[in-house]
């Protein structure tokens, strides 16, 4: 009874369950080893993938079921420092239009900053509004309106709105950047390059304090998102950044409240284009009050200067 493991065979049972037991309910991180392995060898299959379809012509999808216009926003008057969010929630649902979500995306490199709003619709969501306006389902053309209508209401509340396409989004990475675990690198030139790394944000009542960290926090550049959404009992929230760096990333860069997607930079990258029609993890319902109380900074106002000055020191004709 003292050793009931006497046998050589009793033994390796007992080692291969101790080894089971070990990678099942292993963490490291905050993760199950189990997830980590997988995201591992996901990451793995990414970077051959990325390979593969360097080597040949990008074709498109042939089905698209969502669709995303996109706007490009900045005040036209000095003063007007947040958006307009109720106002831009709004349009999750209005003049017979469901949008599947709505997505504000800011871009900051120093002081300089570029803000979109991103607006995806589903075709799921829409066959009455869709067969109404033709029986050839214009998806496209009907989310391109949804988009007009929101830039109509915000020119008329003192904003400067024009529509933006793919060509007008820096790009976050290329296809030669290569993942690592914890971010993915890109721009290597002579050995040298910066470093990307994408965070889900917990949405909560420290979400505004979160954002204005994630803000003042040093990096090259910076991008934030909101993304707003219909749920099964309301509006539902979720939150994302991005931050490139010169060095590489480690595990306390980051401001409290974030969640880096360690293994999975990179989709969580693409993710974060301002025309993704896919959702942002992390979606939840917020606090009531929480979208009234967040404030989302606008870029600067571009406002040109009126050459009034010309000839204004200059001394008067004689007569």
């Amino acid at each position: 009874m003292a050793c009931p493991w006497r046998s050589p065979h009793d033994q390796r049972v007992l080692g291969v369950g101790a080894v089971v037991a070990i990678v099942l309910f292993s963490w490291w991180r905050g993760l199950h080893l189990t997830t980590i392995l997988h995201r591992r060898l996901a990451m793995v299959r990414r970077q051959r993938r990325m390979t593969r379809q360097h080597r040949r012509p990008a074709t498109e999808a042939r089905i698209d079921a969502k669709a995303t216009a996109l706007l490009r926003i900045r005040p036209l008057t000095a003063g007007t420092d947040w958006l307009p969010l109720p106002v831009i929630a709004g349009y999750l649902n209005r003049y017979g239009i469901r949008a599947d979500k709505i997505r504000i995306t800011n871009r900051d490199i120093g002081t300089d900053r570029r803000t979109w709003i991103g607006l995806t619709v589903s075709a799921a969501d829409n066959l009455t509004a869709l067969q109404a306006r033709s029986p050839c389902f214009p998806l496209r053309e009907t989310t391109q309106v949804a988009a007009r209508r929101l830039a109509d209401h915000l020119r008329e509340i003192g904003w400067a709105v024009s529509m933006a396409g793919p060509d007008d989004i820096p790009p976050l990475l290329g296809r030669s950047a290569h993942e690592t675990w914890r971010g993915v690198q890109r721009h290597i030139v002579q050995g040298i390059g910066d470093y990307v790394a994408a965070y889900r944000i917990n949405v909560d009542d420290a979400l505004p304090d979160t954002l204005a960290a994630i803000r003042s926090h040093p990096a090259r550049e910076i991008w934030t998102v909101l993304e707003i959404a219909r749920g099964g009992t309301g509006r539902t929230l979720a939150a994302a950044c991005a931050v490139r760096t010169g060095a590489r990333l480690g595990g306390t860069v980051s401001p409290a409240g974030l969640i880096p997607h360690d293994g999975n930079h990179r989709s969580a990258l693409m993710a974060l284009n301002p025309l993704s029609t896919q959702w942002l993890d992390g979606h939840t319902n917020p606090p009531s009050d929480l979208l009234g109380r967040l404030r989302w900074p606008a870029p600067r106002c571009m406002v040109a200067v009126p050459a009034r000055n010309h000839g204004q020191n200059a001394r008067p004709r004689s007569a």
